[in-house]
C-alpha cells in the first residue's frame, strides 16, 4: 500500500510558515531589525523633521528579542503538524498557541503520549463550547448548531458513543455543502486547501483527511485513539467511545472552520499581494506600534452600571461615541428600521460575509424577523479590543413573538482590520457574532 505521507526523493513539502501572512510578518520584523541597525545614522535627520525619536528608540529597544520570538512562534505550526498530524491533530487559527507550543516541546523531547494527554485536556467542555460559538461565523453551519449543541451535552456527560458520530457527520456535511465539487470531508481525494491558511494547508487538513479516511475492514473491540470515520460509522471500530477520539473529532471540526469561512467568502484562491512597505511606512508602523503599546498599558476594563452610566436601551446617540455599546445600539436600531445594508456595515470585516454580498446575507437572516425591543443586561470588557454585551431581545418571526437572551461579541479593529486597543485613532467597533439564529 502506498504511504500517502511518504514523499519522493528530493521533494520538499511546502511549509506553513511560508504562507503569505506569516511570511509578511517575518519580513516586517526583518525590516524593523534593519531600521534598528541604521537608526543611529538616520536619527539626526528625523529630529530635523520633528519626529519623536525617543518614542521610536523605545519601540526599537526590544526588536531583536521580538524578532527571535517571531521566528520561534512561526515555526510552531509546522512542528506541531509534523509531530501530531498522523495522530489525528492539526493546528488551526483559533487554537491556543501556548498549548500547541507546550505540546511541541514535549514531543521534541520524545514524550508524545504526555503531549497528547495535554491536548485532550485542552478540549474541555468549556473550551469546546467557546470554539463552537465561533462556528456561528459560518452561515452553512448554523442549521447544524442544534445537533452540535446536543453533541456537546453528550461530550460533557462523557457519552462519547453519541457525541463522536454526530461531530463526524456534521464535519462531513459542512464540507459537502461548501465544496465546489460537492465532496464531503471524508470523500476520496477531497481538496481542502485554501490560500494563506494555517489549517487549510497541505500539511494540515490535507494530511488529516488521509488519516481519518483510513479503511477499517476488521471488527475490533479494542479502544482506538483516532476517529476513523469509516470504522466508526460502519460499525467496525467498536472501541471509539473514549475522550481522546471525541476530542480529536471536535478538533477536526474546528480546524475545518478555517477552510469553511474562506470557502463562503470566496477566498480559497490566492489574492493579490500587497507591495513591500517603504522605509517611511515601516517607521510609521514602528511609531504606531509604540503608541498602541502605550494605550495597551493604560487600558483597563470599564465597570459600567446599566441604567446609571449608560441606558439599558435607547437610540444610538444615547451612548458615547466610539464605544461598543453605541455600535450595538446602531446595529439594533438599523434592524428595527429594516436597513439591512447599514446593518452589514456594523459587522467586523474579518468576521462577516464579503462586503459585496453582506447586505444580501443580512437580509436573508433578518427579513422574516422584526425587532420589537432590546435591553442590554451586562457589558463585559474582556480585553483591550473585545467587549461582550449580554442582551435580552424581543422580536417577531413571521409575526410570532419570541424572546431570547443573546451575548453579542464586538471587536475593535483598525483600518487594516487588525484588532486595536479601544481609543486608537481610526479604529472602529464591529460585531463578531451578528446572527440571532
Amino acid at each position: 500500500m502506498i504511504n500517502p505521507f511518504k514523499q519522493s526523493k528530493g521533494f520538499q513539502e511546502p511549509q506553513i510558515r511560508k504562507i503569505p501572512s506569516i511570511r509578511k510578518m517575518l519580513e516586517e520584523m526583518t525590516n524593523f531589525v534593519a531600521i534598528k541597525r541604521a537608526f543611529p545614522l538616520i536619527k539626526p535627520f528625523l529630529r530635523l523633521l520633528k519626529v519623536d525619536v525617543n518614542r521610536i528608540e523605545d519601540a526599537l529597544a526590544r526588536v531583536d528579542e521580538l524578532a527571535e520570538q517571531a521566528q520561534k512562534l512561526t515555526s510552531i505550526p509546522d512542528r506541531f503538524n509534523d509531530h501530531f498530524a498522523e495522530r489525528g491533530w492539526i493546528i488551526f487559527d483559533r487554537m491556543n498557541l501556548e498549548v500547541a507550543e507546550n505540546a511541541v516541546q514535549k514531543a521534541d523531547a520524545g514524550d508524545l503520549d504526555s503531549a497528547e494527554a495535554d491536548l485532550v485536556d485542552y478540549y474541555s467542555p468549556e473550551t469546546v463550547k467557546g470554539h463552537l460559538m465561533a462556528m456561528r461565523a459560518i452561515r452553512a453551519f448554523r442549521p447544524r448548531m442544534r445537533l452540535a449543541e446536543k453533541a456537546l451535552e453528550d461530550y460533557e456527560a462523557e457519552r462519547y458513543h453519541g457525541c463522536v458520530p454526530v461531530v463526524l457527520a456534521l464535519t462531513d456535511g459542512l464540507v459537502n455543502e461548501l465544496h465546489q465539487q460537492r465532496r464531503g470531508f471524508f470523500a476520496k481525494d477531497v481538496d481542502l486547501k485554501a490560500w494563506d491558511s494555517i489549517a487549510a494547508h497541505s500539511k494540515g487538513l490535507g494530511k488529516l483527511t488521509h488519516v481519518l479516511q483510513k479503511r477499517r475492514c476488521k471488527t475490533t473491540t479494542d479502544p482506538i485513539t483516532i476517529p476513523y470515520r469509516n470504522g466508526i460509522l460502519h460499525g467496525m471500530d467498536l472501541g471509539y467511545d473514549n475522550r481522546m477520539v471525541a476530542a480529536k473529532a471536535w478538533a477536526t471540526l474546528f480546524a475545518v472552520r478555517d477552510w469553511a469561512i474562506r470557502a463562503e467568502q470566496g477566498l480559497l484562491e490566492a489574492q493579490p499581494e500587497e507591495p513591500s512597505p517603504s522605509w517611511r511606512e515601516v517607521l510609521k508602523r514602528v511609531r504606531e506600534n509604540a503608541e498602541e503599546k502605550a494605550r495597551l498599558q493604560q487600558w483597563k476594563p470599564r465597570h459600567i452600571q446599566l441604567g446609571r452610566d449608560v441606558p439599558a436601551s435607547g437610540a444610538p446617540d444615547a451612548y458615547p461615541e466610539g464605544t461598543p455599546e453605541r455600535k450595538l445600539a446602531e446595529y439594533l436600531d438599523y434592524w428595527k428600521k429594516r436597513n439591512f445594508g447599514f446593518m452589514a456595515r456594523c459587522i467586523a470585516p474579518t468576521f462577516g460575509p464579503p462586503p459585496k454580498i453582506a447586505p444580501a446575507r443580512v437580509r436573508e437572516e433578518f427579513e422574516r424577523k422584526k425587532l420589537i425591543s432590546f435591553e442590554m443586561k451586562e457589558i463585559h470588557d474582556e480585553a483591550a479590543a473585545i467587549t461582550v454585551i449580554d442582551t435580552k431581545l424581543q422580536f417577531e418571526v413571521d409575526g410570532q413573538p419570541t424572546e431570547t437572551q443573546l451575548a453579542f461579541r464586538l471587536v475593535n479593529s483598525d483600518k487594516g482590520s487588525r484588532p486595536a486597543t479601544r481609543g486608537k485613532p481610526g479604529s472602529e467597533w464591529g460585531l463578531v457574532f451578528w446572527s440571532v439564529s
